[in-house]
């Protein structure tokens, strides 16, 4: 008998899944991760580390396992020296397909939360102490380096995705990274706190070519829950799927892994009315179209 929650995970692509070994608490590895992702028949997933690039990781990862894939990505937070054209050259030259604007250690994150870093997941070793890391000057213009980096991202024609920017920033970002190029723009987890968007911002970003990302982890969390599948239903109605994508950004002691809390999700989705058709978008072309891959 088919299961359509089922049916949307198989040869779906998970773009943002957090594993170990990271400087937080991670409960699966990302061979674990691989295993679970093949029981569920998922084409893929995007290992992210806020603190490492992932490139060499998913290269291992892909000589174990050869009927799901594991993508490489980097994340320009302090550890890797915030926002460094090198870094984000050296990862992109390693194969990287997506490249985060700074997560938790972006000046937004600390401003929104009044704290920076993640203290509810529990880093094991203390770090040093920085400036938040923002795409803007001190005229809150664009940085020479997110300037370069945007370049390199154009070259290559990776993913770029907005992390934990302020809307100011993700705006002034887009209208860049359309005058130089860049082809695949993802707004990260539109439908979580500091980021979480309303409609009408979401149609002015999907209109300037953007895609949104939603993730799981708002809606089956313990730790991150804010949002209502119901809410998230009602989105993707209004929006429609042709520019959205459906990840977990999972990773979470408390929650449950990746693919099942997709799965988790969908089911959910689909319960209280959302469309199969949209869904399937959201989990697996527009996924695919992001990391220049095959429909």
């Amino acid at each position: 008998m088919s299961r359509a929650d089922l049916d949307l995970l198989r040869d779906a692509i998970d773009m943002h899944a957090h594993t170990h070994p990271a400087l937080f608490s991670r409960p699966i590895d990302d061979t674990d991760l691989a295993k679970q992702a093949l029981d569920y028949g998922m084409r893929g997933f995007v290992l992210k580390d806020h603190d490492s690039s992932t490139t060499g990781r998913a290269h291992h990862v892909n000589k174990i396992y050869n009927e799901t894939e594991a993508f490489g990505a980097i994340v320009l937070n302090r550890t890797v020296g915030g926002i460094n054209p090198y870094v984000a050259q050296g990862a992109l030259h390693y194969g990287a397909k997506v490249v985060w604007m700074p997560s938790n250690h972006s000046k937004w994150h600390a401003t929104y939360f009044d704290m920076p870093d993640y203290p509810q997941l529990g880093r094991r070793r203390k770090q040093l102490a920085g400036p938040g890391v923002t795409v803007f000057d001190e005229h809150d213009q664009l940085t020479e380096e997110t300037l370069l980096v945007l370049d390199m991202v154009a070259e290559a024609d990776a993913c770029l995705a907005t992390g934990h920017l302020s809307i100011a920033e993700i705006r002034a970002l887009l209208d860049e990274a359309n005058k130089r190029g860049v082809k695949k723009f993802l707004v990260t987890h539109a439908n979580w706190a500091l980021c979480k968007l309303d409609l009408d911002v979401q149609r002015e970003l999907i209109d300037k070519g953007a895609y949104l990302e939603y993730v799981a982890v708002s809606c089956c969390s313990p730790t991150f829950w804010e949002q209502n599948p119901t809410e998230l239903a009602e989105w993707i109605d209004t929006i429609g799927g042709d520019r959205l994508v459906l990840s977990s950004d999972l990773g979470q002691p408390s929650a449950p892994p990746h693919p099942e809390g997709m799965r988790m999700l969908i089911r959910a989705l689909l319960d209280v009315g959302a469309s199969y058709d949209e869904l399937e978008k959201m989990t697996k072309a527009n996924p695919a179209a992001l990391l220049g891959m095959s429909a």
